[in-house]
C-alpha cells in the first residue's frame, strides 16, 4: 500500500512538473504570471492579450497542435509590444520581420530563409534554443494579391508560398553545415488589414445603415469574428490561410484606453518625462484630466497609442527646453532642498507654453 501511494504521488508530481516545463526542461512561467506582467504594459486589450498568451503557451506545451497565429489590428493597438512582453517573460528567442522587405527566392531583396537566420543569430547561435523560438512577421496583409501590382508577383503571394515550407517544417541552413528545423517554431503574423471590416460586413449581410438583412442566419450573427474566408476574400491564398491555427483581432483603442496608457503603463512616455524631470529637480503638478486631454488629441489621427508620443513630446517641449537651458537653476544640491514645481494647465495640450515654474 505504501509503495502504491508513493507511485501515485510521484505520478502527480511528474504531471504537475510537466505542465510548467518546456521540452528542454526549462521552467515555463504560468499563464497568470505572464498575464499580470503584460497588463502592466498593455491597456484596452484584455481579451486579445489572453488569446495571444494562450496561443503562444499552447505552442510551447502542446507541440503537436498548430501554433501559427495571425493578429489583426490597426497601427498603435499594441500587437508587437504585447508579443515582445510575453516572449521576454518566457525568455524565448524571436525575430521581428517586415514582410514588405522580402521577395521570393532568387530575386533581389531579402529571401524568406533570412528570417530563420535572423532567429538563429538572436538565439546566440544556439541551435536548440532557436528551434523553439518565435518568428514574428509584420505587414503580412501587404502580401495579399489585392495589394501587389507586380505582374510577376515576386514580392507578394509568392513570398507567402515560400513561407509554407517553413510553416510546415523545413530544414534551413543558418550557418556552415548548421541546419535549423522549423517544425517547432511558433510563427506569428501581424497586419492592419485595412478594409477587411467591409468584407466581414458583406458576409454578415449587413446593409448600409447597419441593420441585419432578412438573409442573415442565426449562425452568421454569432460568427462576427474575422474568419479565414474573409482573409481569402482579402487576397491571401487558401493554402497559406489554411496553415493559420488562430486568428486574433485587437480592439480599437478608446480615449479611456489611451488615458490609462498614459497614467499607468510602464511604457507611458508621460511617466518617463515625469521621472526624468524629477531627477533634474522638477516635479509636475497637474489635473488628472490632462491625461484625457492628451488622449483626445492623440485619437484624432487614428494611430492608436503611437500618436501619444507625438502629443506628449509637444506638451513637454518648452518645459524640457527651459530646464536644459539652465540646469543649475533647478538642480537640487541636497535631499533637503525643495523641488521646483512645474504647474501644467489643461490647455497645455493646445499651447505648450501654458505652464509655470515655482519653488
Amino acid at each position: 500500500m505504501s509503495n502504491e501511494r508513493t507511485n501515485i504521488a510521484s505520478s502527480r508530481h511528474s504531471k504537475n512538473t510537466h505542465k510548467n516545463r518546456r521540452k528542454n526542461n526549462t521552467f515555463v512561467p504560468s499563464i497568470k504570471t505572464i498575464e499580470k506582467h503584460v497588463y502592466s504594459y498593455i491597456f484596452g486589450q484584455d481579451e486579445p492579450v489572453k488569446q495571444i498568451i494562450t496561443s503562444i503557451y499552447r505552442g510551447i506545451v502542446f507541440k503537436s497542435l498548430n501554433s501559427n497565429i495571425l493578429i489583426i489590428g490597426g497601427s498603435g493597438t499594441g500587437k508587437t509590444e504585447t508579443i515582445k512582453q510575453i516572449l521576454n517573460v518566457l525568455n524565448l528567442p524571436y525575430t521581428i520581420e517586415d514582410a514588405t522587405k522580402y521577395t521570393m527566392e532568387g530575386y533581389q531583396g531579402k529571401s524568406v530563409s533570412g528570417m530563420i537566420k535572423n532567429l538563429y543569430k538572436n538565439a546566440g547561435k544556439d541551435i536548440e534554443k532557436a528551434q523553439s523560438g518565435v518568428v514574428i512577421i509584420d505587414e503580412i496583409d501587404k502580401k495579399s494579391s489585392k495589394t501587389v501590382s507586380n505582374r510577376r508577383d515576386i514580392s507578394g503571394v509568392e513570398v507567402l508560398n515560400s513561407l509554407l515550407k517553413i510553416i510546415e517544417g523545413d530544414k534551413v541552413e543558418v550557418d556552415m553545415d548548421v541546419f535549423l528545423d522549423t517544425s517547432n517554431l511558433i510563427i506569428i503574423f501581424l497586419g492592419a488589414f485595412s478594409g477587411i471590416d467591409k468584407i466581414r460586413e458583406k458576409r454578415l449581410n449587413l446593409n448600409q445603415v447597419g441593420f441585419l438583412s432578412d438573409k442573415t442566419t442565426a449562425s452568421s450573427i454569432l460568427d462576427d469574428r474575422i474568419l479565414k474566408q474573409d482573409l481569402v476574400n482579402y487576397g491571401l491564398p487558401e493554402e497559406f490561410i489554411g496553415r493559420i491555427g488562430t486568428i486574433i483581432e485587437m480592439n480599437k483603442l478608446t480615449v479611456d484606453d489611451l488615458a490609462l496608457i498614459l497614467k499607468k503603463s510602464k511604457l507611458s512616455i508621460f511617466r518617463q518625462y515625469q521621472k526624468e524631470l524629477k531627477k533634474m529637480g522638477v516635479v509636475l503638478s497637474f489635473n488628472g484630466e490632462l491625461f484625457y486631454q492628451i488622449a483626445q488629441k492623440s485619437l484624432l489621427l487614428d494611430t492608436g497609442a503611437r500618436e501619444l508620443t507625438n502629443t506628449v513630446n509637444y506638451v513637454f517641449d518648452k518645459i524640457i527646453y527651459e530646464v536644459l537651458s539652465n540646469p543649475s537653476k533647478y538642480r537640487r544640491n541636497s535631499s533637503k532642498e525643495p523641488y521646483t514645481v512645474c504647474y501644467m494647465d489643461l490647455d497645455i495640450v493646445e499651447d505648450n507654453t501654458r505652464y509655470r515654474m515655482s519653488k
